[in-house]
């Protein structure tokens, strides 16, 4: 028997335990602390078994934190990617109506432009659609920009399309949009409910003070007010909505999220979800060069436990510890499409959007034409960087942004996860309600 090479052990809890939780298996348990020396010794020298152990160590191999010496645990990992990029039952597809906002963000990477999606391109995507949906299990179908509302009449015709082409062949539809949230009308919210577009994401930075400042509308008015009372119409308008308010943070706001969450009325928290999400770019802006990643990590895992306790739907602490992760983005994926409100289409959403960075487009006829170079350039590149092959936390992120690796030329310069941050999402869940996660292991 051998330890397994992704165990991680989160000691000083606050009642003295320490979780073991393996990142590869999902296993995951206590062990209070006149425990711990023996499983410290099991766990160094596996095949010594010290005097009263044969139960301990039956534990830790039914929980995998003990392997048999045969297995290849990286080749599992490589193989869980490999199957998550070539997964052919789902179909990936973000739509962008316009790349036009009528926000002036300060931290925004985009060019805003003015161009919208043509009845041309609009019967293109059509035809792709009509070819591609009956060949998918799912189909996951998201609306982006820019702001996508400003380009409604797209969202409606192409979204009823799609949804009427996937009840032909029995292909699920999930239909998600990422917005300000600033154009919402009721007629608007009442239309995409109709069209089972129940998926939301809103960005809200905080308090009406920081989110004014960091997210202005080009008028430079603020736009709080607005975005916080179309956030509560959408949540009443129908009680399957779900919508996730995604905080944008850094050194400016992000110890404005409790009073955020404190303002919701508490009888919508259970439709909303919450994503904090660091700001990247323009050293004036950026989270990591402006905060100390320690800090960063403690303070966004209080802030989600934060949320869980005054009733939102808190999933971050479950899935920042969840075994079987395939891929680290939807980009990943050979059946994922952006596609630009000219046709063009592009691998991240990250992206300046220009014709020459296309992975392909497509054509009138509703065929997508590759872009060779570009797309085997983004899909050929190796699954890990090498230092990611020896990181226990390797099962979580599963290698990282393959754009920021490419831009990198896979040196593994940057990671993926706040360091530590996985440390302190175990603690969280140790320490509120999420207790049912963490089986007890006790040797008495």
């Amino acid at each position: 028997m051998k330890p397994s090479a992704y165990n991680i052990l989160v000691d000083d809890l606050e009642n003295g335990d320490t979780i073991i939780f393996n990142s590869l298996y999902g296993s995951m348990a206590t062990f209070e602390k006149g425990e711990m020396p023996l499983v410290n010794e099991i766990l160094d020298n596996p095949n010594h078994q010290p005097g009263n152990s044969t139960e301990l160590i039956e534990a830790l191999v039914a929980q995998k934190y003990l392997i048999a010496d045969d297995v290849n645990e990286l080749a599992i990992i490589e193989n869980r990617k490999m199957s998550g990029i070539r997964d052919a039952n789902r179909l990936d597809v973000i739509i962008m109506p316009t790349l036009d906002c009528n926000f002036n963000c300060i931290y925004c990477y985009e060019d805003k432009k003015p161009g919208k999606m043509s009845d041309k391109t609009v019967g293109a995507i059509k035809k792709w659609m009509a070819a591609e949906i009956p060949k998918h299990k799912l189909v996951l179908l998201s609306w982006f920009g820019g702001e996508p509302l400003m380009g409604i009449g797209q969202i409606e015709e192409i979204t009823k399309f799609a949804n009427e082409t996937a009840g032909t062949c029995e292909t699920e539809m999930i239909t998600h949009i990422t917005t300000n949230g600033s154009l919402f009308t009721k007629e608007k919210v009442r239309q995409l409910v109709s069209l089972k577009i129940l998926n939301y994401q809103v960005t809200i930075d905080g308090i009406a003070e920081t989110h004014n400042r960091l997210r202005p509308l080009r008028n430079g008015k603020g736009s709080f007010d607005k975005v916080f009372e179309n956030i509560i119409f959408l949540v009443k308008e129908n009680p399957k909505v779900k919508v996730t308010l995604r905080v944008n943070f850094n050194h400016t706001n992000l110890h404005t999220v409790p009073g955020l969450l404190n303002m919701f009325p508490k009888k919508y928290r259970r439709q909303l979800r919450l994503t904090l999400e660091p700001i990247f770019g323009s050293c004036e802006y950026n989270a990591t060069s402006n905060m100390q990643a320690d800090d960063i990590s403690k303070t966004i895992a209080g802030y989600y436990k934060l949320a869980e306790e005054l009733g939102y739907d808190i999933t971050i602490g479950k899935a920042s510890v969840a075994s079987g992760k395939l891929v680290y983005c939807y980009a990943e994926r050979e059946e994922q499409y952006i596609i630009n409100y000219n046709g063009d289409v592009f691998k991240c959403s990250v992206d300046s959007f220009e014709p020459d960075n296309r992975a392909g487009h497509i054509g009138d006829d509703g065929v997508f034409i590759k872009n060779p170079e570009k797309w085997e350039s983004w899909m050929n590149i190796p699954l890990f960087d090498g230092i990611c092959t020896s990181c226990k936390y390797l099962p979580l992120c599963m290698g990282g942004c393959k754009k920021t690796r490419i831009q990198n030329k896979n040196t593994g310069s940057v990671c993926a996860l706040i360091p530590t941050n996985a440390s302190y999402i175990l603690k969280q869940i140790s320490l509120n309600g999420f207790r049912n996660l963490i089986i007890k292991e006790n040797n008495s």
